[in-house]
This record gives structure tokens, sequence and C-alpha cells, in this order.
């Protein structure tokens, strides 16, 4: 009996059929040259998404006006666009997948950009209060404006149906041009666009009918749209309903639902803290109020997946961040087994921009954005490998290297493989990530790694193994506060407290303003503890940038607790009973019966300084070579694996 029956049960939208009920939304890559035009790297993304058994591919937004068109995204705002559109819609095809292509102007969205183009104006349809507080130039737009946008819509749709698209997605939601004519919170217009649900709604109905008169009738053509803003008053569900009813007559073959304004809100790209498909409800709500089929997205695994098909909460899946983690996702759960999955962690470090790795790092999968080169072929010469350190760096570049034919031998020298990553998935909201800790094992397995627990590697040891190279991942380990008192009996680790190593009592305050000593704070305060937060610098800041979504998630549950935070503070003593720091000039004293600190780590690089003329190949990956996020360490383990 297969597990996912109603998943891979065909399905229609429109007049396209589509051979089971897993589609692949449109995502930002960066992918594309600083031109917009399509590169060899952005092909085979959407080429390897295809082929792991997705039954439509929407790449990234295509832009439909010049002042829409970003650096390193693509665009459909003239003629010369089409060829290159077409190569992504060959690509996919031939993979096996329909393709559909995603319009939108992204007027709103500009704000989540973090960066306006000096020639760019951020378009809205009326100017907020809160939008003169800032320096960004912004337009309102006219009436004029309004005709002149909706044909660049449709001469968008007609390029997009030459270049060889089977359906086209109207983009209109998250904060982007058309979602903020819908959003009472952005639109506050007095004129025939603004107002009731139905004003709100008419640019993205005209649009909807501009399209319709350049594709004609019966091609498939629908909408995405927020069910809910998730901010004080913008869209709700009961209208978010309406305005789908408002499309449907218009002529959307189905409705897509999400939800969120991105520079506002988090809901739209939902990361670990949410809990399974927190929008899938809300399109549940959509499905009754029309006809036409329903997509569902945000932070749906497989399993959520077939339990929502088959109960009839929505007629498809939306799959982003899961398919980036495993693009043979669909194929796997249909033919299994589905524990070779490479489940997403949800951790968003897909969206971060990473200087060393390029565009976008996938912490389960390195070879994302990548797979024109990963994974690197089988070894030419196997060698026999020591892999020092049980760590997500140790297990990673230990797998890679077997699948690449290597004899490879992993040593950890506690009882148990996982090291800092255990305290990951020990963290309340990351019980997800003990998957990926699955994941490897069973790999491991699989590729005959021979494992060695409970064992220290020393310069002895590995002088008598004598192996042809050995890869040192010994990991980091939290540093201590230099203040007097900073290793006193009332100071403890965020991480000890997270495995559960020691307990914390009393009045506690949290050192550190990342996302360890946010997370240590929020779990404590959602116990009922009454707890602080002091850091020296703003909240997240002092180190590499961190992702803005999860960050935003945090924070805002720190407030929503009420967590007293004392920002740009120094802690200059940690007595028994308080912490002592300095904020804006002034001495503050805090009464404290456990003091937890988060304020970094430092790289364990002992062994390979030690190993330097021991062994003949010497290799370091992850923290040892200084602390970094999951998905760098994945890609440098995948990078060493490939040179050995």
């Amino acid at each position: 009996m297969k597990r996912f029956p109603s998943l891979f049960q065909p399905g229609r939208i429109g007049s396209l059929q589509l051979k089971n009920r897993l589609i692949m939304p449109a995502m930002g890559t960066q992918l594309a040259d600083a031109e917009g035009r399509v590169t060899d790297r952005l092909v085979s993304y959407y080429r390897t998404r295809a082929a792991g058994g997705a039954a439509m591919v929407t790449p990234q937004f295509a832009a439909v006006s010049r002042d829409s068109a970003l650096p390193y995204t693509m665009a459909l705002c003239d003629d010369g666009h089409v060829p290159d559109w077409s190569r992504v819609a060959d690509a996919v095809h031939e993979a096996g997948a329909a393709f559909c292509i995603q319009l939108m102007h992204i007027g709103m969205l500009l704000l989540y950009s973090e960066v306006v183009p000096e020639e760019f104006s951020i378009l809205v349809p009326s100017m907020m209060p809160w939008l003169k507080e800032t320096r960004n130039p912004y337009h309102e737009l006219s009436s004029s404006d309004i005709e002149r946008y909706m044909e660049d819509f449709g001469q968008a749709a007609r390029r997009a149906r030459q270049a060889g698209a089977d359906a086209i997605e109207l983009h209109a939601c998250h904060g982007c041009l058309i979602s903020s004519f819908m959003s009472p919170v952005t639109n506050r217009r007095t004129d025939q666009y603004g107002g009731s649900v139905e004003n709100r709604a008419r640019f993205a109905r005209m649009v909807l009918e501009r399209i319709r008169q350049e594709v004609g009738r019966e091609y498939p053509l629908w909408v995405r749209v927020n069910a809910s803003d998730d901010v004080e008053g913008g869209v709700t569900l009961d209208e978010a309903a309406e305005q789908a009813r408002i499309l449907e007559a218009a002529g959307a073959d189905a409705i897509s639902v999400s939800g969120g304004l991105e520079y506002w809100s988090t809901l739209s790209i939902p990361c670990y803290p949410y809990p399974k498909g927190p929008m899938v409800s809300m399109a549940e709500r959509i499905k009754k109020a029309v006809q036409v089929p329903v997509i569902a997205a945000g932070k749906i695994d497989a399993e959520l997946a077939e339990e929502v098909i088959a109960g009839g909460r929505a007629d498809f899946v939306a799959m982003g961040r899961p398919l980036l983690a495993d693009p043979e996702l669909p194929e796997k759960i249909h033919r299994g087994p589905v524990e070779d999955v490479r489940r997403c962690i949800y951790c968003n470090n897909c969206l971060k921009t990473d200087p060393e790795a390029g565009p976008g790092s996938c912490s389960v999968n390195p070879y994302l954005y990548r797979e024109a080169r990963y994974p690197p072929p089988p070894a030419k010469a196997p060698k026999r490998v020591m892999v020092v350190g049980g760590g997500l760096g140790g297990m990673q570049a230990a797998l890679f290297l077997a699948q690449r034919g290597h004899r490879v031998s992993l040593y950890e020298k506690k009882a148990q493989l996982g090291g800092q990553w255990n305290v990951a998935c020990a963290t309340p909201g990351k019980e997800g990530y003990a998957a990926f800790t699955q994941y490897l094992k069973r790999f491991l397995d699989r590729y005959s790694v021979n494992i060695t627990l409970n064992t220290e590697v020393t310069r002895g040891l590995v002088a008598e193994v004598r192996p042809d190279a050995v890869v040192v991942a010994t990991g980091a380990v939290p540093v201590w506060l230099r203040v007097p008192g900073g290793t006193g009996g009332s100071v403890v680790q965020g991480h000890d407290v997270i495995e559960g190593k020691v307990q914390a009592e009393g009045k506690v305050i949290v050192v550190g303003g990342r996302f360890i000593g946010m997370e240590v704070a929020i779990w404590l305060a959602e116990q009922g503890r009454e707890v602080s937060l002091v850091t020296r610098a703003g909240l997240g800041e002092d180190g590499i940038k961190l992702e803005k979504l999860s960050f935003k998630t945090l924070a805002r549950r720190l407030l929503d607790l009420r967590v007293p935070l004392y920002l740009n503070s120094t802690v200059m003593e940690i007595t028994d009973k308080a912490v002592i720091f300095s904020m804006g000039g002034d001495i503050h004293t805090l009464p404290a019966d456990t003091v937890i600190l988060a304020v970094g780590m430092k790289s364990e690089n002992k062994l390979a300084q030690e190993l330097e003329g021991v062994a003949a190949e010497l290799y370091s990956v992850g923290d040892c070579v200084r602390p970094r996020d999951a998905a760098e360490v994945a890609y440098q383990a995948a990078r060493v694996a490939a040179q050995i």
C-alpha cells in the first residue's frame, strides 16, 4: 500500500492536467546575472527540481515592468527576455514537469530587500504617515499609472505564453504592488481603488481581466493571495475569502493561499518556531468560499500534505523549502523509502546570501544552487580517510567522502554523534532538527563508515593509524565572560540549560542577544519564569548577520512575552546575587539567582595544530576553522570532500 495515495493522484487546474498534487512555488534565487539574464546555474537548479518529481515548477517571479526588475532576478518587461524564459521552460519540460511563470511588480516588497536602486521609487497605493518617516523615495499611483501597469501585466502575460509557460500565476500577496492595493493597512485611497473590499480588489481584478484578453479564456491562470496580512489592520480571513470570490468571477482558475507582509510579518516564510502548516486552516476557509481549486503552502511536509489533500482541505500543496532541501522528495515519498528524504528543518539559512558560498545555502543540502557542479564524481584513487569529530561538520564530511568511494573512519570523543547539533535538537521549537541527525546516521551506516565513539584522537593515534588523509572537525566551545565573577557558581552556559545539564533557578538573566540567548529567554519566559536579557549590542547584532525572518520571529515572541531587554549594555561584574552592567554611561544592577551565558563560541582547533607534519593530507572543516552556521558547515564539508 502506498503511503501517499492522495498526493499522487492527478489533478487539474483549468485546462492544465498535473501528474500529482505537489507544486514548487516561486522563490527568489539570485541565480540570474546582474542584468537579469538566465545562467546555466539557474537552469540546472530548476531542471533538478523538475526531475525530482514535482508536478509543476514555478521559477522566481518575472518582473513585469522595468522599475520592478532588480539585479540578479528575471524579468519579462520586454520581448528580449522571452528566449531566456523559453530556455528554462524547455529544461523543466524535458525533465517531466509542467512550467508556470509568476508575474509580479515588486511594489512595497522593496522594503524587504533593504536596498532601493537609485533609479527606483517604491510604488504605493497611497502614502501612509509612517512611510513619511523613512528616507525611501515613494510614488503614489495615479489612475493613469494604474492603467499603465495593467498593460505591463498584460504584455508580460503574452510573453510568458510565448516563452512556453503552461500556466501563469499572478502574484498578489506578501506586500507586492497588487497586494498593497488589496490590504486596508496599506491602501488608504478614497477613489474607486480604495475603501471597500471590492474596491481594494479592483486593481487585481482588472489586471486579471487584462491578462485574460492576452492569453484567452482557456489558458490556465490563477492568483496567489494573502489570506491574512498578519498585521493589525491588514487583510482578514473573511476579507480574503471575499476577494477570492471576486477573482474567481474575474477568471481565476485557482486561488493559491499564502499570508503575511514580508517587510512587516514573518508568516510568509514560517521558520522553525512556527507549528506545521500555519496557513492550512486559511486555505481550508478559502476553499469553502470558491469553486476553483485551492493551493496551500507554508511549512508543509509530506505527511501533512497527504493529510491536507486527503481531507479535502486544499487541492494542491506548494512545497518550497522542502524541495530545496531535497529536490527528489516527490520521487522518494512516491516510490520509497520515505526515510531517505533529506528533510527541511526550516532554519531559513537558504534565505541568507553567504559571501563565501554565494547566493543561498542550505543546512542539510550543500548542493543547493550548485546542481551543475555537485555531487562530485567518484574518487579516482580511493583513500583511507580519518575524520575527527562527530558533530555536524564531521558527519557530513564523512558521508560525502564515503559517497565518493573513500574508506572512511569517523572518531568522536563522546558517547554519541551530533556535537553542538544536539544542542540545536534540544532547543524548544527545533525538535525537527533531529531528523537530520537520524538521516546522517542512517546514511553513514549505509556507506559503511566505521564509527568509533568514546575515543579522543591524539597525535599518537593518528601516527599509529597512518591514514592517507585526516579531516579535523573538532567544533567549537561556548565562550565565558572575562569579567569578575564570570565563571562563578551562579553562571552557566545556555547550551547546558538547553540540554538539561543544569537548571535555571530563581531570577534569571540571559547575557547575549543572538539566537541562543533569545531562544533560552523565550523558553524560560514561556514557563512563567522571571527572566531578563542583557546584550552588549542591539538585539541580534554583534557578529555575522542573522537570518532576518527567524530573528524577527524570535524578537516578536520576546516582545509578546514582555521579556525586559537591556540593549547596548556591557556586563562589568557578576556577583552571587546580581549582574552589574553599564548602559548609556550609567551603572545598573539587576538581581539574579542564575546567569545564563550565550555570548558566542570559540574554535577548538588545538588538534589541527598538533597534527601538522603527522598527516600526509590534513584538512579542517566546520567550527574548528571558525564558528559558522550549519549551512556554511555543510558547504565547506562538501568542498573538502570534493578535494580529497
